[in-house]
């Protein structure tokens, strides 16, 4: 059996207690079992239920994702996490975990997770800029598997596969939160080809505060999908990293500035709610305005805070706007394939459209308001060829704690 002192020297040398006192470390430790495996074991499966946070101290697994007939492998090194996401998310495991030499994980349950972890602030610095890391590798090992097949008899495998990456970068949008009964929250994305510009994002900052955010990134196809997650993976840390909100649009328009020849960017909103006050903060970079249905009114558009389009012009200024939410009160964010959405005969759906279509429900759920557009473009196109993303995401936030 190995010594206690000799795991907590182990786990101190990582980058996920990077600032964490030693005697917080051992507390870790003690708590936490230290699970030996051997080369082929399954660590994760896919669709399973997971409590469990695990660090890699020794040797190297594999992440495997997998669609049709093509799968991608990304390494995982000592250092770096697995279940982070079904933990904060909440949700069923989305990808196979397997040894690929004979490792050493730390087994943390979740309990440990919140108790240690995720209510400091260094704790989800260190957490996200992992995951933020790993989430670029996988960019890269996308870019690579693509390259190396991408011949015209395998494309739309090929392709089919992206799609398969993409979607599993994003949360689960009908299982957001199911466990924190302050708020109810419902997103949907279509893309209009295998893979997209568009994207929603819903995660846990800490046991108060929440992060949501909706863009589109220009663009169609591959390049927008590329785009598209270099601004979400940037986003995420940029959240956990700032500790002012309204650094993080400036920031992330630095980072997505440089190495952008092609000139590419994207639009997006992004807000931080507090759970127990139920005070929003929001900055928008170029996006539609949300529709929101505030003290019991009907639903009418948001003012927001008229920030320019991310990933253009230096120094852009992002403004930082403060709502104060009510229980009850419910926002509906989309891109840009809602109202631009066009029937046979080149007319579009437009914003009068969506406005009736919020407000023609009674006592509607975030998912029905959802739904019901959904619905209704689909009747609207009436078949007509899609050219653009459509994403769409509603919150309620239905009152603190107490």
């Amino acid at each position: 059996m190995i010594p206690s002192s000799t795991i907590t020297k182990k786990v101190a040398q990582q980058e996920l207690f990077r600032g964490f006192p030693e005697e917080l470390i051992e507390l870790v430790v003690e708590q936490s079992t230290v699970r030996q495996l051997q080369a082929g074991e399954i660590l994760i499966h896919p669709g399973t239920t997971n409590h469990s946070l695990f660090l890699v101290l020794n040797g190297e697994l594999r992440v495997i994702l997998q669609k049709a007939n093509t799968q991608v492998a990304i390494p995982i090194h000592p250092g770096e996490c697995l279940g982070e996401m079904s933990l904060i998310e909440e949700r069923p495991t989305s990808a196979t975990a397997v040894c690929h030499i004979d490792s050493e994980v730390l087994v943390m349950t979740e309990d440990v997770f919140w108790t240690h972890l995720a209510i400091s602030r260094q704790g989800v610095k260190n957490l996200m800029g992992i995951m933020a890391q790993r989430l670029h590798r996988n960019n890269q090992a996308l870019i690579k598997e693509i390259e190396e097949q991408l011949k015209y008899q395998q494309l739309r495998r090929d392709l089919e596969t992206a799609g398969n990456i993409q979607a599993n970068i994003v949360p689960n949008g009908a299982n957001l939160f199911p466990q924190r009964p302050e708020i109810e929250v419902y997103a949907q994305t279509q893309q209009a080809r295998a893979v997209g510009g568009d994207f929603y994002d819903a995660i846990a900052l800490d046991q108060d505060r929440i992060y949501l955010a909706i863009g589109d990134a220009t663009g169609k196809g591959m390049p927008a999908a590329l785009f598209m997650m270099r601004a979400f993976t940037s986003l995420r840390f940029l959240v956990s990293n700032c500790p002012d909100f309204g650094e993080v649009l400036p920031a992330l328009n630095k980072t997505l500035l440089k190495k952008n020849k092609d000139m590419m960017f994207v639009s997006l909103w992004a807000g931080i709610l507090d759970l127990k006050t139920g005070i929003l903060q929001y900055a928008n970079g170029g996006h539609h305005p949300p529709f929101a249905a505030l003290s019991g009114e009907v639903f009418q558009p948001l003012a927001v805070p008229n920030g320019p389009i991310i990933g253009v012009v230096e120094e852009a200024p992002f403004e930082v706007a403060t709502l104060q939410l009510e229980p009850g009160d419910t926002l509906f964010l989309y891109t840009d394939g809602l109202p631009e959405a066009y029937n046979h005969d080149h007319e579009a759906f437009e914003n009068d459209r969506i406005e009736a279509s919020l407000n023609s429900l009674q006592q509607p759920t975030v998912k029905s308001l959802v739904c019901n557009l959904e619905t209704q473009v689909a009747a609207f196109v009436d078949g007509a060829p899609t050219h653009d993303d459509l994403t769409m995401m509603a919150f309620r936030y239905l009152g603190g704690k107490g």
